[in-house]
């Protein structure tokens, strides 16, 4: 198959899956933001995203491993999901261990059970997902992704209207959403037979571990570049604020939601790519295309923040728009990271990803002692923006040292500084100027990216055809 109708092919099946399941996912935010209490959702988003961040480190970034792994058509996949689901069993036995210290924990103390259990079940949803990824069920990982969100959808509903359970309303219905996922993953995906603890071997489990561990500490790292800036919010305003913030990471989850359905798909074609030969030409076509649809997109967002917003979000969240603007550019920035790393974990230099983490972290944990202090949740939202700015660039850098392709650097930052300009413009100007502002921005954007992507787009159509 060519490795453009390949890419779109992929693209296109992971894409109906995940579309489905987001939209469903944005259903919750009016109930969400209706029958929940800011300071209520700001502790329920802690526990969940502390939850997000164990998960890796229990399982020793083993889940990332077998989708790699598993890529390589001559290995044993058999052997490979046995030696993830052992290391992951074997984490959570050590993570059970260590939970009363949770107890000494703000916000965690209470839900010590729940906690537990949301990071197990998360733990075997990623590992079972990324084994059915690996091994080319992609139409499978693509409907799992529909049905954890629709039972997610259901439990919600159950759980915070029907039952007002709250925070634990929220957390059992995410618990229960994954159990079943599970369920569903393990039938279509035959992992009963996966697993065969005859073909454990140590000397895989050593070589799957020499990839993995790295991605411990740079999945803390991201961890605290995405989501300390909450937890300092926590602290240094109050719960309320840490709620509204957390909300307006909602409507940025519609570029996460779109690169998501494409880097799933990129890396498996990149992985396929380079066992073939060069990559570079192949590389810089798409990318390109890539960043053009973000800056188009982001930009949108930018100007239709306030009615988005709107529409999706009740009664006090509503102030999250003046978060989300700059929140955009971030996401924007983190998408291009995200994009450039599939090139470390194809070439299986993980430690890469964990240099650019830790350059990500440090900046993020200075500017959010800095500015929350004095600019609150906007702080935030500011040290966010120059900390992925910061790790685009440094991702950059060391990315061609694998595999030479064209960047367009400058073209690349005048997108950002635009956006950035259209972001404080929406803040700060008032009235009906700051959509016109705004909207000849807009139209800036589209004209500086939009012939980029429709000659790439007629080049691989071309080369489709």
């Amino acid at each position: 198959m060519n490795k453009y109708t390949k890419l779109l092919k992929n693209t296109s099946m992971m894409g109906v899956g995940a579309f489905l399941s987001k939209v469903l996912v944005f259903l919750l935010l009016p109930i969400y933001s209706s029958v929940m209490s800011t300071a209520d959702y700001g502790v329920a988003d802690i526990v969940a995203q502390s939850s997000n961040l164990l998960m890796p480190i229990v399982a020793l970034g083993i889940c990332t491993a077998v989708f790699r792994f598993s890529c390589d058509k001559k290995t044993d996949h058999k052997a490979i999901f046995t030696v993830g689901f052992i290391i992951l069993l074997f984490g959570m036995v050590l993570f059970a261990a260590f939970i009363p210290l949770f107890k000494k924990v703000y916000v965690l103390d209470e839900y010590l059970l729940l906690f537990g259990l949301y990071v197990f079940m998360y733990g075997l949803h990623t590992l079972c997902g990324q084994y059915l990824r690996g091994v080319d069920k992609v139409k499978e990982f693509a409907v799992k992704g529909v049905l954890c969100t629709v039972f997610t959808l259901v439990f919600n509903i159950l759980l915070l209207v029907v039952f007002p359970l709250g925070v634990t309303g929220y957390l059992v219905a995410n618990i229960l959403a994954d159990f079943f996922t599970v369920v569903y993953m393990f039938r279509v995906g035959n992992l009963v037979d996966a697993f065969d603890i005859k073909k454990f071997s140590f000397g895989l489990l050593f070589e799957m571990l020499k990839y993995s561990l790295p991605l411990v500490p740079t999945t803390i790292c991201w961890w605290i570049t995405n989501i300390s800036d909450r937890y300092i919010v926590l602290y240094m305003v109050d719960e309320s604020a840490s709620g509204i913030y957390a909300m307006s990471y909602k409507i940025p989850n519609i570029i996460t939601m779109i690169t998501g359905i494409f880097s799933d798909a990129w890396q498996m074609s990149l992985i396929d790519e380079s066992n073939q030969g060069s990559v570079s030409k192949f590389l810089t076509k798409i990318f390109e295309s890539y960043k053009a649809v973000l800056f188009i997109v982001g930009s949108g967002l930018i100007l239709f923040v306030k009615v988005i917003t709107g529409i999706l979000i009740k009664n006090d969240f509503y102030i999250a728009w003046k978060y989300t603007t700059l929140l955009v550019v971030a996401t924007i920035c983190m998408s291009m990271v995200n994009f450039i790393s599939v090139i470390f974990h194809v070439k299986k230099k993980s430690v890469n990803s964990l240099i650019c983490a830790t350059c990500g972290a440090g900046i993020n944990i200075l500017g959010n002692i800095l500015l929350i202090k004095s600019y609150g949740a906007v702080g935030a939202a500011i040290a966010t923006v120059i900390s992925y700015v910061i790790v685009y660039v440094v991702a950059t850098s060391r990315s061609l040292e694998y595999v030479k392709y064209k960047v367009f650097f400058t073209k690349t930052m005048v997108n950002i500084g635009l956006l950035t300009v259209q972001s404080i413009i929406m803040m700060l100007v008032p009235g009906v100027a700051c959509y016109i502002i705004s909207a000849i921005i807009f139209i800036a954007v589209l004209a500086l990216n939009l012939p980029v992507f429709l000659y790439s787009a007629k080049s691989i159509l071309k080369t489709k055809k």
